[in-house]
């Protein structure tokens, strides 16, 4: 039997990997845009408007992270005055969240399924895979 943490390590990998949490192969993301259901499976990824603000808030609380972290480091271990460091903090809390978004749903996604809220539609089949 394998361990939690093998358990979350495997399922935050796939998330990262932009990879359904059910069957561990379909693709969730078509481009920039989230599918409605899994290739592959068929789980829907999104059961009602409104599920992918789980997936906004980790983007949110990683980007503020790394940036207040970031920020703090690099002013602790070195001379660069704050305002120095502005022309790279501002385009980077600006472009990260936008880099970063596919994955944060992907994670949000695969907690959903964690949480056993993710699911086939019951009236349908898997899609014939060729």
């Amino acid at each position: 039997m394998a361990s939690i943490g093998e358990v979350v390590h495997k399922y935050i990998v796939g998330g990262l990997q932009l990879r359904c949490p059910s069957c561990e192969q379909g693709a969730m993301f078509d481009g920039f845009t989230m599918r409605e259901k899994c290739p592959m499976c068929g789980v829907r990824f999104e059961r009602r408007s409104g599920e992918s603000v789980g997936g906004v808030m980790i983007n949110l609380v990683v980007v503020e992270l790394l940036f207040v972290v970031g920020f703090f480091t690099v002013d602790a271990i070195t001379d660069i005055p704050p305002m120095y460091q502005l022309p790279f903090w501002l385009p980077f809390s600006i472009l990260f969240p936008i880099l970063f978004y596919r994955s944060s749903r992907g994670l949000w996604v695969t907690m959903t399924y964690l949480n056993g809220d993710l699911s086939k539609d019951p009236d349908e089949t898997p899609p014939e895979v060729e």
